[in-house]
């Protein structure tokens, strides 16, 4: 039998984590250990860890003195689990729910597959709309710019689908594809870390979406880049292009570049023209600026924090 960890990451969202970790204690195939990541959680989670791990001993709370972000969090918790001796590991924020037989039919498709495997990821499903989150699950192109979802046809005709990346909602990683690649990078803060840490394993180790694996994703439903969550943006602006300079040389990477500028053009004509931004745009182009130089000079890390944007938009 397979041993499995999870880890969790989690940032003041105390009845999500709650629910997830209901979820994660109540699969059909048992976890040996759940290790939660906590950022420096503002409300009751610390509390609500504490008291739920004297009931349930398989949950290990990791409290962080300070916010290092999901990319950090991600880092800490998977070194943890790594030295567990698990053989997989499974990895979520605390807005994802597993379906009961989620880590169940996960295992089973390793062993039909019959085959050295990086991870298996679920397919995830939006738990408001009941809609499938394709766009989590990817190919990426040569030059790292361009995430192309795996299309619904696909993941509805198919049991087995390879890909190159996804979300870190679900996949179920090996610790011998941990091994091999490392950790995630901790100096993205946040975005992009997953994409460019499944793709890094799958270069190395196949890796599939199974689509009769289902795990809930409870993020609210959006309606494209605004103003209040445009620092995330800007921080997967930057770290697009710190994965381009630590992955790729000669004409891929001018050619990335290229598609980066032509990309970083494109939104600020944008934040110039479009009325939504009409009050925020010397702050929004400001931050987009920060990242795109930030990447060029290669500087991981925060550069702006949630508190400290947020209190500049309008």
């Amino acid at each position: 039998m397979e041993n499995v960890c999870a880890v969790v990451v989690t940032y003041n969202r105390c009845q999500l984590l709650k629910e997830c970790l209901e979820s994660l204690l109540n699969q059909s195939y048992s976890l040996s250990k759940i290790y939660v990541v906590n950022n420096n959680s503002t409300d009751q989670t610390k509390e609500m860890l504490d008291d739920l791990s004297q009931k349930e001993p398989a949950i290990v709370p990791i409290h962080l003195d300070e916010n290092i972000g999901g990319a950090g969090g991600f880092y800490i918790g998977i070194k943890e689990a790594l030295e567990s001796q698990s053989d997989w590991i499974w990895i979520m924020d605390d807005d994802a729910e597993p379906d009961h037989k989620c880590l169940e039919n996960l295992i089973q498709s390793i062993k039909d597959i019959n085959a050295e495997v990086g991870f298996v990821a679920p397919v995830i499903i939006n738990k408001h709309t009941n809609n499938i989150q394709n766009y989590h699950h990817k190919k990426v192109n040569k030059t790292l710019t361009k995430d192309r979802a795996i299309d619904l046809e696909t993941i509805n005709n198919n049991k087995y689908i390879e890909v190159n990346a996804n979300a870190f909602v679900g996949p179920l990683i090996s610790t011998k594809a941990v091994k091999k690649v490392g950790l995630p990078r901790k100096d993205f803060f946040i975005w992009l870390d997953d994409t460019e840490y499944t793709y890094r394993i799958s270069r190395v180790m196949k890796s599939y979406l199974i689509s009769d694996a289902v795990i809930y994703h409870k993020d609210s439903p959006t309606n494209g880049i605004d103003p209040k969550s445009f620092w995330k943006v800007c921080y997967g602006f930057r770290n697009r292009i710190l994965w381009v300079n630590s992955s790729l040389k000669g004409l891929n990477k001018i050619a990335s570049y290229t598609s980066l500028m032509g990309q970083y053009i494109k939104l600020l004509i944008s934040i110039l023209l479009r009325y939504k931004w009409k009050n925020n745009r010397y702050v929004c182009m400001k931050y987009l600026t920060l990242a795109l130089l930030k990447g060029i000079k290669n500087t991981g890390g925060i550069f702006v924090t949630p508190q400290e944007y947020l209190c500049q938009i309008k």
